[in-house]
């Protein structure tokens, strides 16, 4: 017999979560490593496999949900999960957060740094206790400041708050990131130079940008440079290098996990301060490849180990 309070309530939650699904899987998932995904539980693949009763419900979902003020997908969690990953990006601001269950256990979301804090007491709110924040940045710096400052603002909505570090961090970071991408550039011919341009800041953690840049050169590596938009090494530093070694050719690559359209500009835009623009205004022949690192193998890897230390 069915139980209109109880049965009704199930499923609503199921016809909401197959809403948000539907609305979340093509536009967001690429914010999160495929190595994470991986790790993802099959809570959510077996609630879709379940076969759904009354879909009319779905219809009444909107006002129902909007007259209580739950209106997203940041407040639909498995019940039994009571820790969760939160990848916060630098990157553009997705219009919705993409939210999946399990990563070990874990509830994992991905947010921008502007919606932080709202995420927080969303989480707060559907009854997460644990959180580990993993910043998705290259750099400890200013962001990832910004992020703890919120999170310790926040902090008191949770039984434990740890944090994953930035993509370069550690001595042993450098040198994997070294390797990965001069494993990637391996087939480039010699006539080519490969630079990787980050953002740069004023901070002090931009001397990781100099950092990653000898550690390619003690493995021997002098065809891949890293340069920064803002900070040093710049354009003219790196020009300088290419020019000595007497390239034809340069790839520009970001040096960032997640990319907004401003910083692909920066790289690749049709403006005079572009560094396409600007090798090719010297006589180079230069192209762009406009994949932020998550979309290196490696990389992926890497954020997944740093997330697993703050477990």
């Amino acid at each position: 017999m069915f139980n209109f309070g109880k049965d009704l309530i199930k499923e609503v939650k199921k016809a909401m979560q197959k809403r948000i699904d539907s609305i979340n899987k093509d536009n967001f998932e690429k914010f999160i490593p495929e190595a994470v995904k991986k790790e993802v539980s099959t809570v959510v693949k077996r609630k879709e496999k379940r076969k759904r009763k009354f879909p009319w419900l779905a219809l009444g979902i909107g006002a129902a949900a909007a007259a209580v003020g739950i209106g997203t997908a940041k407040l639909i969690y498995d019940k039994s999960l009571k820790k969760a990953v939160i990848l916060v990006g630098d990157g553009k601001k997705p219009s919705k957060p993409l939210t999946i269950g399990g990563f070990k256990g874990y509830a994992l979301k991905y947010t921008t740094i502007d919606e932080f804090d709202t995420v927080l007491d969303n989480l707060a709110l559907s009854g997460i206790e644990e959180i580990v924040i993993v910043p998705m940045t290259v750099l400890n710096g200013y962001e990832n400041e910004k992020i703890r400052k919120i999170a310790e603002y926040k902090g008191g909505l949770f039984a434990a708050v740890s944090y994953a570090p930035a993509l370069m961090s550690s001595d042993e970071d450098y040198d994997y990131i070294a390797s990965t991408l001069i494993a990637c550039t391996a087939g480039v011919a010699d006539d080519t130079a490969v630079v990787y341009v980050g953002k740069g800041t004023t901070h002090y953690s931009n001397a990781a940008y100099i950092a990653l840049s000898e550690r390619l050169k003690d493995f021997g590596c002098y065809n891949v440079f890293i340069g920064t938009a803002t900070a040093y090494p710049s354009f003219e530093r790196v020009e300088k290098e290419i020019a000595e070694g007497r390239f034809e050719k340069v790839v520009v690559c970001p040096l960032e996990l997640t990319l907004t359209d401003e910083f692909k500009n920066e790289l690749c835009g049709d403006e005079e301060s572009s560094w396409q623009y600007r090798f090719t205004e010297l006589g180079y022949e230069c192209s762009c490849y406009l994949k932020g690192l998550c979309a290196y193998k490696g990389i992926r890897k890497l954020i997944v180990e740093h997330t697993k230390s703050a477990m």
